[in-house]
């Protein structure tokens, strides 16, 4: 399998001058995000054609020099055009027929998740009866915040979309009380996005029953609002939140594997990044793939909505996830050329061994053919980004609400974990040291087993040796 890049032609020129990255080819940053969006090609027509799709939507919603006065471009009047139109790309559907149009819908939104490293919120959700997650979001979202009726979520722009869903974190979020129902409360978003789709947007949804979805809102953006279900712990840290933070080499990628057995897994959907949850029975971290790709400028304007601010917390919080102790101890330095560091025990060795061992997990994952892609499989290209590497062996600091003020409530959450988490194996036992009581404990207790077990010996050589 190939793993090169494709040679800089038209067409994939065009597709990073679209994305914001005007000095291509010159400049490779754009590189491991051009090779994303093209091996995302799902296998229909032509992969020239593809891109040009991709550049044309792109172009749809680009909002020249953040010009706010010229009219919001919706995605719906793209779709409607590209219904009626003769581009080559549906060319194998009738202009105007409800096929077209389910095509034209799926494949634009699957586009519009490709380029803004959102895909996973923007396919279809098979256990949610077809429903997209940011288009329930955005339906939820609006239902519980607006006094307006809620508006489609096709008639906003992406930006619109994005920013109306609140599936990107941001400054102010903590933990909500969690729903006890959370199949009503999908139930209520499918309820509402088919209540949407069947109604004029001027006209009034009512939906009283909707009242009761208050958690789930805040289930899929927590968003601190002026209400009663406001966390009381956030009240309670309003007062000494500047003197919060957590030190770097107390929370990071080898603390959280070690002590709390948590995995870090990649992902290309930009709003999980550092989000803990549970797969197989396991705490994994989510990481963001892709930094390289925040310097696009049509991601962090008004025409997509990643905050400059948030992109600055992603590309920082890797030095101090994998690059907490900077500062090595000789013995350390040393066993990188001589190899006796592959046997150190001691924590920066083991955590260095721990940063090679990401590295080469995502290194493995960028080379990885898209599951499920309609494509040629010599066709691939290597997502590898080499500014991630570069980002990982920056000067860390610590984790603070001032430097990390969207990521804030997902580093709360990643500490609470670490603290809370047992140790799972002896060996993990004897190396735990932030329970003080514990660990000393621990270890007079193995001291005395030890001189037990001596003293037994002993006891048993010299019975033997009574006998002889």
């Amino acid at each position: 399998m190939s793993r090169i890049s494709p040679a800089p032609d038209d067409s994939r020129i065009d597709l990073a001058y679209a994305l914001g990255f005007p000095n291509y080819p010159t400049n490779p940053t754009a590189e491991p995000y051009l090779n994303y969006i093209t091996n995302r090609y799902i296998g229909r027509g032509t992969v020239e054609g593809y891109l040009k799709l991709v550049v044309h939507v792109v172009q749809h919603f680009q909002v020249v020099d953040n010009d706010k006065s010229l009219p919001v471009k919706s995605i719906q009047s793209l779709l409607d055009r590209l219904c009626t139109s003769t581009n080559e790309y549906f060319v194998d559907t009738n202009a105007g027929s409800q096929t077209r149009r389910d095509d034209v819908e799926d494949t634009v939104m699957y586009i519009i998740g490709v380029w803004t490293l959102l895909l996973s919120s923007f396919v279809h959700l098979p256990f949610a009866g077809g429903a997209r997650k940011i288009a329930l979001a955005y339906s939820i979202r609006a239902q519980e915040t607006s006094a307006a009726p809620p508006c489609h979520p096709y008639e906003e722009s992406v930006s619109g979309l994005i920013k109306g869903s609140g599936l990107l974190p941001g400054p102010g979020q903590w933990a909500l009380p969690e729903s006890n129902d959370k199949g009503a409360d999908l139930q209520t978003a499918i309820q509402l996005m088919a209540m949407l789709k069947k109604a004029p947007t001027s006209s009034v949804v009512s939906a009283p029953s909707l009242i009761s979805s208050a958690s789930s809102l805040h289930k899929l953006d927590s968003s601190g609002y002026n209400d009663t279900r406001m966390s009381l712990r956030f009240l309670d840290d309003l007062d000494s939140v500047e003197s919060l933070h957590v030190a770097a080499t107390h929370l990071n990628a080898h603390t959280l594997g070690v002590f709390g057995a948590v995995d870090v897994v990649w992902t290309h959907n930009v709003s999980r990044h550092m989000l803990l949850c549970k797969r197989g029975g396991r705490h994994v971290m989510e990481l963001f793939a892709l930094p390289s790709a925040l310097s696009a400028s049509t991601l962090t304007s008004d025409t997509v909505g990643i905050t400059s601010e948030y992109a600055q917390e992603v590309t920082e919080s890797y030095s101090i996830l994998f690059n907490a102790r900077s500062e090595l101890p000789r013995h350390a330095k040393l066993g990188k050329y001589f190899g006796f560091g592959r046997f150190c025990w001691c924590w920066p060795c083991s955590s260095l061994r721990y940063r090679h061992r990401a590295i080469a997990a995502y290194r493995k994952h960028s080379e990885k053919k898209t599951r499920g892609a309609k494509r040629n499989q010599t066709s691939h290209a290597s997502e590898f980004d080499p500014m991630l590497i570069e980002l990982v062996e920056n000067e860390p600091s610590d984790w603070t609400p001032e430097l990390f003020p969207s990521l804030w409530s997902r580093i709360v959450v990643l500490e609470e974990h670490l603290l809370s988490a047992k140790p799972w194996n002896i060996w993990i036992l004897f190396r735990d040291k932030r329970d003080t009581l514990q660990f000393w404990t621990f270890l007079f207790a193995t001291i005395v087993v030890m001189l037990t077990f001596v003293q037994i010996i002993l006891g048993v050589a010299q019975v033997v040796g009574s006998f002889e």
